[in-house]
C-alpha cells in the first residue's frame, strides 16, 4: 500500500513532468519557511530540524505520479563510500549516490537497494552508452526481489537551470531508457558542467510508485 506523506508546498518551483522549463527566485532559507508554514502541519522530524539548522544541502522532491505531491529532503548522513542519507519534513527517507537514487523508505513500494554506478560514470564521463542496472525492490507481498535491467545513456541538449536568485546552473540533459523484457522505464539527468553534478533528475523508483523528481536548492 502506497503510505508516502508529501504534503503540498505552496509556491515551490511548480514543478512540472518535463522539468526543464521551470525556475525558481527562492532562497534555501526561503523555502525552508514555505515549508514549516502550513497550518495544522504535524510536527517535524527533530532530525530534519537538526541538519537543517546546521545548513545540510538540501533538495525539492516532487513524486510524479501524485499531483502537488512535494517534500524538502535535508542531507542527514554520508559514509565512506560517498553513500548519503538525506530525510524528509515526515520523515521519508532517500539513499542517494552522487544524486543517483540508491534507496528509498517511507514510499509504500520502495527500492531497498540499487546499482546504477554504471550510469553515473557515463554521467560523469558525458559519454553515451549502454549500461547495466540492477535495483532490488520490495514487492506487494513484502518480499525483495533484485531486478536486472540493460539501459541506454544518450545526450539529449544543453540547458540551463535555475536553481536559485544568483545560482543558474548549466547543464547537459541525459536521457536513460533501461528495459528487462517486462518493465520499461525512462530516467532523465541534468548534469552540470565543469562540477559534472547531477544538479536536478527524474528518477524511476518502482512501477506503483512511478518517478521522483528531484531539484538542488542553492542558497
Amino acid at each position: 500500500m502506497m503510505r508516502t506523506a508529501f504534503r503540498p508546498l505552496a509556491v515551490l518551483f511548480g514543478l512540472s513532468l518535463a522539468l526543464g522549463a521551470c525556475s525558481s527566485g527562492t532562497s534555501q532559507s526561503d523555502l525552508v519557511s514555505e515549508y514549516l508554514a502550513p497550518p495544522g502541519s504535524t510536527d517535524p522530524d527533530p532530525a530534519f530540524i537538526a541538519a537543517r539548522n546546521a545548513g545540510a544541502p538540501a533538495l525539492v522532491a516532487a513524486l510524479q505520479s501524485k499531483d502537488n505531491a512535494y517534500s524538502l529532503f535535508v542531507q542527514q548522513t554520508e559514509n565512506a563510500k560517498g553513500e548519503e542519507t538525506w530525510i524528509s519534513f515526515d520523515k521519508l527517507s532517500l539513499g542517494l549516490k552522487d544524486g543517483m537514487i540508491i534507496a528509498t523508505r517511507g514510499f509504500g513500494y520502495d527500492q531497498l537497494a540499487g546499482d546504477a554506478d554504471q550510469t553515473l560514470a557515463a554521467l560523469k564521463a558525458g559519454r553515451e552508452t549502454i549500461t547495466e542496472r540492477f535495483v532490488t525492490m520490495l514487492t506487494g507481498e513484502s518480499q525483495a526481489e533484485t531486478l536486472a535491467f540493460r539501459c541506454q545513456i544518450t545526450a539529449q541538449s544543453q540547458q540551463d537551470i535555475k536553481l536559485s536568485d544568483t545560482y543558474i546552473s548549466s547543464t547537459d540533459l541525459f536521457n536513460e531508457t533501461c528495459r528487462n523484457g517486462l518493465i520499461e522505464f525512462r530516467n532523465f539527468f541534468w548534469v552540470e558542467r565543469g562540477s559534472r553534478d547531477i544538479v536536478q533528475s527524474r528518477q524511476w523508483i518502482s512501477e506503483e510508485t512511478g518517478a521522483l523528481a528531484l531539484r538542488s536548492v542553492k542558497s
